[in-house]
Formats: C-alpha cells, structure tokens, sequence
C-alpha cells in the first residue's frame, strides 16, 4: 500500500469576472488522487476539516478509492489556494495555511495508522515549508523508513510562501537526503540550489543519490536517472484543449508513486530499473499528466481512460 501525506487543500480557481470554482488540491492529496486513479491502494494520512471544504476533499478521496486515516478530522478550517491563470493558462498561487486543519501533524497517530503492509511513504510541497511541520513529517518519514517503505519526495517549492529561504532549503535538505525517489520541477531545482548555476542536475544527483531522480520541464517533458547510471527522456503529452496545468505534476507524480507501486519494487531495486522500463514509467505519467491539463483542476484519469485516448 501506499501511504501519503501532506497539504491538503481547495484551489479556488479564478474563472473570470470574479468567479471561482472550488476544486480539491494540495500536492500530496493530488497524487493521492492520480495513483488512486490508477489502481493503487492508497491510505492519505493527513489531517482534514470537518467543514465544507474539508468534506468536499474527504468525498474526493473516497471517489478516487483512497482510503483516509480513521478519525483524521479537525475542527480547524481548510487550507486554501487562490489559484490565478496566466494567457498560457499557468497557475500562481496565493495560500492561507495558518492555523488550518493540514497543520495539524499528530505524528503518533500517523504512525499508529500505518498499513501492516507500506510499500511507499510520500511527502512534500507546502507541508515542508514551515520548520515546526518539517520536523514533524521528517519523524514520520523516518518510522516509515524504519518499516521498510521507500521515501518519496516532491519539494514543489513555494517561494512566496518561504519567510526564510535558507532554513527551508536546510530542512528540504533532510529529507532530500532520505528519499529513495525524488521529483522535482527545473524551477524547484533552481530555487533549491541557486548556487549551482552549471551541472545542477548532476549535483543534484551526486549530493543526494536518490535511487531514482524523476526531472519535469513542463512542456518540454519529463526525464529520470537512477542511482546506477540508467536513464530516460520522454515529450510532454496533451490530447486534446488545454484548460490548466493545475495537478500537472502531481499526476506525473502519483503516476510514479503507482508504478513503483505495481512494479513491487523493494529494497535497492527501485536503482535497478533500466531504460525501457523507466521509458514506460515516464509515457504513463506524461500521458495521465496530460490528460489531467484538459480538464479543470486536478482531474487525474483512470488507465483505462488513459488507455482509451491514447489507444
């Protein structure tokens, strides 16, 4: 099973003359969701409200077949996103997170809802921004590791939410180096190491050694490099109009998270993959990515909708 938590949130997204459409969003439910989607068991351990929006994520869950921690809700308010797209339909994003219900980290409960059976932990994005939250999810990361999971890390980084760039690139640095998997965007890479201004990706690779580094450019696709020197590039899909790039990455993400999933990949074999394999792996996640960016928000597809468009 896989295990995943993190921010949990609403987009409200701009659609125009002052009107928003309430979606469900933050990364970590997002891939939850995309390998949901896909056919995994997923168990979302993140705390969510018992509001409005926090049952309109709850019901998002159960939808995509995600199970959620018992008794993880909170009088707390939901975490939002103002969501703003640009003429090419990129998002940016104005959050309010204090004092909401996915601050709420009770890492003994978390642990204590652990599977019997975790193939995967993920965490990321805003739920590593703040250090107090950081290191709450570090001590969960690390009881995961103690059980055997492969780690799991997007930083999706937030400038506009970070008070203290260099604390938080100190504290992304933990878990980086922990993660058997990690993910992140050229823009992430940039923002976490602006003093490697040539061969990032290659310093990124040599200070952390993920067993697998998955590398997303937006439209100009999606890379990866295991830990013994193997390596895969594949284009960006999109089948059809776009309508936002909301959830792009974290569908790639959850697609990820899924296939490691399905592969049954334990262990160090996670840097055994070869090229055909991590090819295969990446065209999944570009094409669910894609068809995700023709739809409002993050609308990650199932396979055999994946397997119906693309034939």
């Amino acid at each position: 099973m896989i295990v995943i938590g993190g921010d949990a949130l609403v987009d409200l997204i701009d659609c125009g003359q002052r009107l928003f459409e309430a979606c469900p969003g933050g990364s970590t439910l997002n891939c939850a969701l995309a390998a949901g989607q896909l056919g995994s068991q997923v168990l979302y351990v993140s705390t969510l409200s018992t509001d409005s929006y926090g049952d309109l994520l709850a019901n998002r869950l159960t939808e995509c077949h995600v199970s959620l921690r018992t008794d993880a809700r909170s009088s707390a308010n939901t975490s939002l996103a103002v969501v703003s797209l640009d003429e090419t339909n990129q998002p940016s994003y104005a959050f309010y997170r204090e004092g909401t219900a996915d601050r709420d980290v009770p890492v003994a409960d978390i642990v204590a809802s652990f599977p019997e059976t975790m193939s995967i932990f993920h965490v990321g994005s805003c739920a590593l921004i703040p250090t107090e939250d950081q290191d709450a999810w570090l001590q969960v990361v690390m009881a995961a590791k103690d059980r055997g999971a492969l780690i799991s890390i997007d930083p999706n980084c937030r400038p506009s939410m970070t008070k203290d760039p260099i604390a938080y690139r100190e504290g992304i640095a933990r878990f980086l180096h922990v993660a058997d998997l990690i993910k992140c965007s050229d823009e992430d890479l940039e923002y976490l190491h602006p003093e490697w201004t040539d061969r990032a990706l290659e310093k990124l690779i040599e200070t952390y050694s993920p067993q697998l580094y998955v590398y997303t450019e937006g439209a100009e696709g999606l890379r990866a490099f295991t830990k013994l020197g193997a390596s895969a590039q594949v284009s960006a899909s999109l089948p059809g109009p776009p309508s936002d790039t909301v959830g792009a990455g974290d569908s790639v993400h959850g697609t990820l998270l899924s296939e490691i999933d399905r592969l049954d990949l334990v262990g160090q074999q996670l840097s055994e993959l070869n090229e055909s394999q991590l090819t295969e792996m990446l065209l999944l996640a570009s094409r669910v990515a894609g068809v995700n960016c023709t739809r409002a928000g993050c609308q990650p597809p199932t396979r055999e909708e994946v397997a119906e468009i693309f034939g």
